[in-house]
């Protein structure tokens, strides 16, 4: 569900909300439906894979859906990934006390379902490549086995996109090494 709104209106919203809303194109998304058990239960396996990645690192923390990333490059974008992980210290975005969100994500994933995929491709994934922060994208498929990685490159405004579909296949975050096995089971 669309309807227009400012980006004032929209903290006022969230503020109020027990749903979660992200905001686009001055209108907000109420984005928050129904999850299926696959989606619950592939947003839990790569958070737990992320969480045991950065639990001894305090350079970096791991964030779930509740967790608003803002995005002032992209007309000030606020959407909430079905997960993050932020470098530290955080740079936040500071709307009124107690009411923030993050700036500094360096990856950001989504849990791709037929309800979820356009505006995960076609809205957020240009703002996300927007967030100068921002290293790695993952897109889970949740019909079957896969993985769409994007990875900034060296040159400005460049990005990898690997896909993966073998169960060994491997991609790495912060050095640190993951199979889609140990995300699928």
């Amino acid at each position: 569900m669309r309807f227009p709104a400012t980006f004032a209106e929209y903290w006022d919203l969230l503020e109020a909300a027990e749903y979660r809303v992200d905001y686009f194109n001055q209108e907000i998304i109420a984005s928050m439906s129904y999850e299926s058990e696959d989606h619950s239960t592939l947003t839990t396996r790569i958070s737990y894979l992320l969480q045991n990645l950065f639990l001894s690192n305090p350079n970096f923390k791991v964030h779930n859906s509740n967790r608003p990333i803002c995005i002032p490059a992209c007309e000030y974008a606020v959407f909430n990934p079905d997960g993050s992980v932020v470098a530290q210290p955080a740079e936040l975005y500071e709307y009124r006390p107690g009411m923030n969100a993050e700036q500094t994500p360096v990856l950001l994933f989504e849990v791709l379902s037929k309800n979820t995929r356009s505006f995960d491709f076609g809205d957020k994934l240009p703002c996300y490549k927007q967030i100068p922060s921002l290293q790695q994208i993952l897109f889970l498929e949740i019909q079957h086995p896969e993985l769409i990685l994007f990875e900034r490159l060296e040159a400005p405004g460049q990005w990898l996109e690997t896909s993966l579909r073998a169960p060994d296949d491997t991609f790495t975050v912060q050095g640190h090494t993951l199979t889609l096995r140990e995300i699928y089971g």
